[in-house]
């Protein structure tokens, strides 16, 4: 049998806005398909650096997961990346996590992004919701023929 693979993961963390940032080095082990968050839960439950020393658990932002919000942003091997995409497959090792550069850090890997929200809120940048949203529902299934092809209404 083989010896298991670790991914080694080598964290910039910070423990509040004034304190001095350090870098703390992991290893866990290693599944197909792990992405950045991933590996970072896997610290959470086991937060123990290469050398043996017991830490705290790590801090980072995240929401839904679907590649999308933006909040488990960070910078990854020098990249501005959403951790949720980041796959440690495709990933140079040792794999480099810092916090979003452009924003204050709130604490390891989390930032305050109140300023780009507050600028946001100043140019209006959204979509005002007007109503035509609810347009009703959408075409029903009907069946599946014998073909395998579905039967859509005015198709």
């Amino acid at each position: 049998m083989s010896e298991e693979q670790h991914v080694r993961l080598i964290v910039t963390r910070q423990n509040h806005p004034e304190a001095s940032l350090y870098t703390e080095t992991f290893a866990i082990p290693y599944r197909p398909n792990m992405n950045v968050i991933s590996a970072l839960m896997e610290i959470r439950r086991n937060p123990i650096t290469v050398d043996g020393v017991e830490t705290s658990p790590m801090v980072w932002d995240m929401n839904r997961l679907e590649e999308v919000c933006g909040a488990c942003s960070m910078v990854i091997n020098g990249w501005p990346q959403q951790s949720c995409a980041a796959l440690i497959d495709d990933l140079e090792h040792p794999i480099h996590l810092e916090p979003m550069k452009t924003f204050p850090v709130v604490r390891d890997l989390i930032v305050d992004r109140s300023q780009m929200f507050d600028s946001l809120k100043k140019v209006k940048a959204w979509i005002p919701i007007d109503g035509t949203y609810d347009l009703g529902p959408g075409p029903r299934w009907l069946k599946i023929n014998g073909n395998g092809r579905t039967n859509f209404p005015n198709a």
